[in-house]
C-alpha cells in the first residue's frame, strides 16, 4: 500500500495553525504599540514627555485578538485530535506551543503595570 499524502483537510489545519501564529505575531505588534511608554532617568531628564496609559483601540484589539487566536488554537487542536491521522499529530506540538504562548501573553497583559 502507497504511503498517502495530506489531503485537503490536512492541509487546512497546518493553514489554521500557520495563520493562529501569523495573528500571534501581529497581536504582539500591537501590544507593543498600545502600551505604556517607559519613562527612563534619560527622558526624565532631558523633561521629554512619554505617555503613561494604554491606547485604547490597540488595547481592545490586542485583547479580542488574542482570546480569539487562543479559541482558534484550541479548536484546530481538537480538530487534529479527531483527526487522528499520524501523519498530522506534529501540528499538536504547534498548537500546544501557541496556547502557552498566548497564555503567557494574556498574564503579561493583565499583569503589566498600569
Amino acid at each position: 500500500m502507497a504511503p498517502r499524502g495530506v489531503d485537503g483537510v490536512g492541509k487546512l489545519l497546518a493553514a489554521m495553525t500557520l495563520g493562529g501564529w501569523a495573528l500571534y505575531i501581529l497581536l504582539l505588534v500591537l501590544f507593543h504599540y498600545g502600551r505604556p511608554e517607559p519613562d527612563f532617568g534619560y527622558l526624565r531628564y532631558l523633561g521629554i514627555p512619554v505617555r503613561t496609559e494604554w491606547l485604547t483601540l490597540p488595547a481592545y484589539w490586542f485583547h479580542v485578538g488574542i482570546w480569539g487566536a487562543l479559541g482558534l488554537a484550541v479548536t484546530t487542536f481538537t480538530l487534529v485530535h479527531f483527526r487522528g491521522r499520524r501523519h498530522l499529530q506534529y501540528l499538536k506540538v504547534y498548537l500546544v506551543l501557541l496556547a502557552a504562548a498566548l497564555l503567557f501573553t494574556l498574564l503579561l497583559f493583565y499583569s503589566y503595570p498600569r
